[in-house]
């Protein structure tokens, strides 16, 4: 086995369990809890600080979640109670869903999640566990956005949320600005509305701030995360704004109670020195060129097809004589691993998910090993 393999962090199922010497190696390329600890409380002594009321570094993680909220809040130009940082898009998406079910317990006359399919598989897994009714409004051909279908669901269907997915995952297809602002406009100033921007998106869209600035009477919520903008999924850290101060002042009381250190203070240099978040210009090339490599396999490979992707996943059409199963499987064996259509909340034995964010030398091998099979 080879000394990278061995250092590595993975194995083939990517949660085996480690070996105590292997984790042993892994954790030596980390700095140690002291030495971390040790650096802040000189940082400290520098400053003739000592905190005995706390200990440890809680002053730190919570003023960092303090510090990282004020500089949201300076960025988008709202106030701090509308600035709420979070564990990435996940924590997001339950501290959010977590109000929306307490809504629900008092409110008979709105039930239900509204959202097109498919979308992110945490969606069905919070809702399935919040006892939630999953109001599903399928994709068009080729996963175009069903804007029509979208709109008469929130006429009819009352529900208690609609959620907007752009750019979508799996697909890497956003919905067009032209149909956000649409359904912003046609939707009750009652009706709470979340937009997941998670992915990163290689089209003109447009700012969260016009957003915000365009719809301070309706109850919107907007997700980022800096783990698709910029590759930093490992340190789990986001953020909602809000629209509306109401709904922030309601959804405030779900949020964790600290964060991970050394993700707020690098979330907070990010949009300190950059401003409104947007994707890495890195991230942003590696999805340009993983388009370019799959439209050419696609025109060497009848049978597969994929989702016009410009964002971190994208959905591969499988040709008929392979399922997703099988397709998995073999990748496997070469220690490549997809998303199968299978794994899916909502099973589709045609078609896999592909990271479509990393490095064009994965994407690539990926695509040489399909190749090999002919």
């Amino acid at each position: 086995m080879s000394e990278q393999y061995e250092i590595s962090s993975l194995e083939r199922g990517f949660d085996d369990d480690l070996p105590l010497d292997r984790l042993k190696k892994i954790l030596s390329l980390y700095p140690t809890p002291e030495e971390v600890t040790n650096l802040l409380i000189r940082l400290r002594e520098a400053d003739s600080i000592t905190d005995m009321k706390r200990g440890e570094l809680y002053p730190e993680v919570i003023g960092g979640v303090t510090r990282l909220r004020r500089t949201i809040a300076r960025v988008y130009d709202v106030d701090p109670i509308q600035a709420q940082p979070n564990f990435s898009c996940n924590g997001c998406i339950d501290s959010f869903l977590s109000y929306i079910q307490r809504l629900e317990l008092t409110d008979e006359r709105r039930r239900g999640f509204l959202v097109a399919t498919p979308t992110y598989f945490r969606y069905y897994h919070k809702t399935e566990a919040l006892q939630m009714r999953l109001l599903s409004v399928p994709y068009r051909a080729r996963f175009q956005y069903p804007l029509d279908e979208v709109l008469t669901a929130v006429k009819k269907g009352s529900p208690s949320c609609l959620f907007l997915v752009t750019p979508n995952n799996p697909t890497g297809m956003p919905i067009p600005d032209d149909y956000l602002t649409e359904i912003l406009d046609f939707v009750p100033e009652e009706l709470n509305v979340a937009i997941d921007r998670t992915c990163a998106n290689l089209d003109p869209e447009i700012s969260t701030r016009t957003l915000l600035k365009k719809y301070p009477h309706k109850r919107i919520a907007i997700f980022h995360s800096f783990s698709k903008y910029f590759g930093l999924s490992h340190l789990r850290i986001g953020f909602t704004v809000f629209s509306n101060r109401e709904l922030a002042e309601e959804v405030n009381r779900y949020l964790p109670f600290g964060l991970n250190l050394e993700a707020m203070l690098r979330a907070t240099y990010i949009l300190a020195t950059e401003g409104e978040l947007r994707p890495d210009n890195r991230i942003l090339c590696f999805i340009r060129q993983n388009r370019e490599a799959v439209k050419s396999f696609l025109s060497r490979n009848d049978g597969y097809d994929c989702s016009d992707f410009v964002s971190n996943y994208a959905v591969l059409t499988l040709p008929q004589q392979i399922s997703s199963r099988e397709f998995h499987r073999r990748l496997l064996d070469k220690g490549i691993t997809v998303m199968g259509g299978h794994e899916l909340p909502i099973p589709d034995m045609r078609s896999v998910r592909i990271h479509t964010g990393g490095d064009p030398l994965f994407i690539n091998r990926m695509l040489e090993t399909i190749e090999s099979w002919n």
